[in-house]
């Protein structure tokens, strides 16, 4: 054979011993696996000449009895109902053809749930005002994350690792730290999946805390710790100081500051690239005069000045935006000169602070940028008494309007006292409009709240300080952003794997693209032969969830006996760790006289052209166990009615080709049917004058 066959043979063995290949099978939950979430993501192989697959999940190995049954046209499918904690389950899958006619069952896998973690209970107000999807959080102390749908049915958690849940992205990016114990950088920032991988994780040579993003150019920001000397400022807790044998003037540099930088590092050199510090731009001026914690420095010896526990980039405007704890302020950075833009909060000595003095924030936590440009903030309210005149503290989630330089309170929202939350929690606007509110409060809480201050849906939590307190709490679409499949049309099977054939000349092949999961998916693909009767081809799709995209790529097909190797790579715009490589051999000549690229089977192949004007080439192949069957060849118009008889006898084993001339017939669809003893398959065309 010449080289494209004998490439052809090396790819093929390397297809059959690799479980990535198109040789069909299953592939997620891998068997034997255990996992830590009750939403499962069924992912199998593409079987040739399949119109569909049976889906079975059951609790024995046998499936005398079934949990969930399903019938699915693509190749993965997510099941958000029926698993539980603690169990084994068993499921496999098997292919449908065009007929009605099921194959046989592919394999079993089984795979065990984990353990919950969490004890939460929610209470429904309002049902129909409840955004859809899954409420993830981070919890503090015991260190561990969970998710929960609508009814507090823990759906997923971290399992044995220690991981604190921080943010989500748009794109199902999630963001948190995880417990390195003996180390004093403990906290090390991460990017992970709800599968249980790691995406990346922070070098740890300083320590990160509160906060990691990730950059539109895929770099990873995060706050980390910075420190200097200052002065020891003039106050009630002077003397302390002084006690101490501090000089406590107010002016002398004598003591150790605690403050936060920005530190952006390479995602694949994990180099620091760019800095930002508040002592470069922030002045010690500047300090919490009534929150307590210059007392807090008397017992650390070191003071924790600016606290910085929040930050999000804003890539339209290309600017950062973080939250100043201890300074009760929101700062606006150009990214990446570094230039302070405006700083919003509490007004201080410096006169740094320009604008929002009179809304009354303090010690606030999480920061969201609405697509109306508003600002969402959770305030603790520490302050509030000094800020804005109440008796006790209060939390509350408020929403901020900035118009050049001025500042205005445009809605928020009282938690009541039992709820304030003296640290932590946050607030997310909701694409439905609600607010979802988290607070340490009451145990911990996350409200659903309307614009009218109604409570649709609430999460107790359950976790008391000091063994445990609530950080944050998203509400996401699902955990799965990068959930899709690609099916090849006209998949064939060939004698020793899995093929398309396509005819001399001017050909193409197609592939369907579905997105399977919550989240808009983003994909970029590349689409190459090795012998190059197609054009290399790199493009990209966006895809709204539960929606599908067919690309089909044109080449010229040579008249011969060779084949080449056929790859789609396509990988998701925001999760490359996902990507997907569709691998398949080519074959032009489907009469050749070489047995090893020719079926072996009963086949009743797609016609071609399909549509078709007024003819169209039927190929079909009868293999030796029907050669003393008797066959027949018949054309159906869309009522079932039998309009032509092409072959009515016995057909001798191998390929045959036939041309049917419809022009005396009307257009339309049509059927045609392929039997031979107990055996038959049928094809659609479409009749288009």
């Amino acid at each position: 054979m010449k080289y494209y066959s004998k490439l052809y043979h090396l790819i093929l063995s390397v297809l059959l011993m690799s479980p990535s290949g198109i040789i069909a099978g299953l592939i997620t939950p891998e068997d034997n696996s255990t996992l830590n979430h009750l939403h499962v993501l069924f992912e199998w192989e593409q079987e040739p000449e399949t119109d569909h697959y049976e889906i079975q999940i059951s609790e024995n190995p046998t499936f005398t009895t079934t949990i969930f049954q399903v019938d699915d046209q693509t190749l993965a499918f997510i099941e958000q109902d029926v698993m539980e904690w603690d169990k084994t389950y068993y499921w496999r899958i098997r292919p449908v053809n065009y007929n009605g006619v099921s194959g046989p069952w592919i394999d079993t896998y089984s795979f065990s749930t984990g353990s919950s973690l969490s004890e939460i209970t929610t209470t429904i107000s309002n049902a129909s005002e409840i955004q859809n999807g899954v409420t993830v959080f981070g919890a503090f102390f015991n260190y561990f994350s969970a998710a929960i749908d609508q009814t507090g049915k823990e759906i997923w958690n971290s399992g044995s690792e220690n991981v604190v849940y921080y943010s989500t992205s748009q794109f199902g990016d999630v963001f948190g730290c995880t417990l390195v114990s003996g180390v004093e950088n403990n906290l090390p920032g991460m990017e992970f999946t709800f599968e249980g991988e790691t995406i990346w994780e922070e070098p740890n040579d300083e320590f990160l805390h509160h906060d990691m993003i990730q950059l539109p150019n895929g770099n990873y920001l995060g706050i980390v710790e910075a420190s200097s000397l200052g002065p020891i400022p003039i106050g009630s807790w002077t003397p302390l100081f002084q006690g101490l044998g501090f000089q406590a003037d107010g002016v002398t540099i004598e003591f150790p500051w605690i403050g936060d930088k920005l530190v952006e590092w390479d995602k694949d050199t994990k180099e620091v690239v760019w800095e930002w510090s508040v002592f470069d731009h922030f002045n010690m001026m500047d300090y919490d005069q009534y929150g307590g914690t210059w007392n807090q420095a008397y017992i650390t010896l070191h003071y924790d000045w600016t606290h910085v526990n929040a930050v999000i980039f804003d890539e339209e405007e290309s600017t950062l935006y973080i939250s100043t704890r201890h300074l009760s302020r929101i700062t606006k950075i150009d990214y990446p000169s570094g230039n302070v833009i405006w700083n919003l909060g509490h007004i201080m000595a410096s006169g740094a602070v320009t604008m929002g003095n009179g809304i009354g924030f303090s010690f606030q936590h999480s920061l969201q940028k609405l697509e109306n440009g508003n600002i969402l903030t959770f305030d603790n309210g520490n302050l509030a008494p000094e800020f804005r005149g109440t008796d006790d503290p209060i939390s509350r989630a408020i929403e901020i309007s900035i118009d050049g330089n001025n500042a205005e309170l445009v809605w928020s929202y009282d938690l009541p006292e039992g709820l304030f939350g003296f640290a932590s929690g946050n607030t997310q606007k909701l694409d439905n409009g609600n607010v979802l509110i988290t607070t340490v409060g009451g145990g911990g809480r996350s409200l659903e709240v309307n614009s009218n201050g109604d409570i649709a849906w609430e999460a107790n939590y359950n976790l008391s300080l000091p063994t445990g307190a609530v950080y944050r709490a998203h509400r996401i679409p699902g955990l799965f952003p990068a959930a899709f499949s690609v099916l090849v049309h006209d998949l064939y099977e060939m004698v020793e794997g899995n093929g398309v054939y396509l005819i001399p000349g001017s050909s193409s092949i197609s592939f369907d693209v579905m997105n399977n999961g919550d989240y808009e998916l983003a994909l970029n693909y590349t689409f190459t032969d090795l012998a190059g009767w197609f054009e290399p081809t790199e493009g990209n799709l966006v895809l709204p969830p539960g929606s599908s995209e067919t690309l089909s790529f044109t080449g010229d097909i040579p008249g011969s006996t060779e084949t080449t190797v056929i790859e789609l790579l396509m990988s998701p715009d925001h999760h490359p760790e996902k990507q997907k490589i569709i691998q398949l051999i080519g074959v032009p000549n489907y009469l050749g006289n070489d047995p090893e690229i020719v079926p072996t089977t009963f086949q009743l192949y797609e016609p071609f052209p399909n549509p078709f004007n007024p003819t169209t080439t039927i190929r079909f192949y009868m293999g030796v166990e029907t050669r003393h069957a008797v066959s027949h060849l018949q054309i159906f118009d869309i009522t079932g009615r039998l309009v032509e008889t092409l072959i009515d006898g016995r057909i001798e084993s191998g390929q045959h080709v036939i041309i049917w001339n419809a022009k005396l017939h009307p257009s339309g669809f049509y059927f045609i049917k392929l039997s031979s003893g107990a055996k038959s398959q049928t094809h659609k065309i479409i009749y288009l004058k």
